[in-house]
């Protein structure tokens, strides 16, 4: 997809059956259905979104409306971090550019899982021995854990169609 221009970038991604499935898992059950698409008006909340990456030195920046990646200058790759300090100018930048009529920013970082990541240092510790490393990264593995059992389980909730219920109980209690 690298030659495609942006509009078949985006429909590639839009017909990958993975994000799809992933997005729709999400999708509350609704049982009205208003049919046909409508054309966005000045009311309805639109949406843009653009990425800040890093790949082999460089830091990139991802803008679905423009024709390609923007390169916004060099990181230090021996230390994985430093991209941020190269991407947060930009984003500082357009925030202020529409910080006058636009309050609504959100920043997402996408990061490695926590668990696999402590899992790795458990076993690079594992493999030196060092039996206080080896506990108190064993504690931080079990902690993250408990959280993403937390998240699976907040998931489940949040996909669940809860009107049946609400029904149910305004039928119960017509008060």
């Amino acid at each position: 997809t690298s030659e495609f221009p942006a509009e078949l970038k985006g429909a590639a991604l839009g017909d990958s059956t993975a994000i799809r499935t992933a997005h729709n898992s999400f999708a509350r059950a609704e049982p009205l259905i208003f049919e046909g698409p409508r054309p966005a008006t000045d009311d309805d909340d639109v949406f843009h979104f653009i990425a800040y990456i890093p790949y082999r030195g460089q830091v990139y920046e991802l803008d679905g409306l423009k024709a390609g990646p923007i390169a916004l200058g060099e990181y230090d790759s021996a230390v994985p971090e430093s991209w941020v300090g190269v991407a947060a100018p930009a984003v500082q930048t357009r925030i202020a550019r529409y910080a006058a009529s636009e309050v609504r920013f959100n920043l997402l970082a996408m990061v490695r899982n926590s668990v696999q990541a402590l899992e790795a240092r458990v076993a690079a510790a594992q493999a030196t021995g060092d039996a206080a490393t080896i506990e108190g990264l064993q504690l931080q593995l079990a902690e993250a854990q408990a959280r993403h059992a937390g998240w699976k389980e907040e998931n489940v909730r949040r996909r669940h169609n809860y009107l049946p219920l609400a029904i149910e109980l305004v039928t119960l209690n017509p008060k």
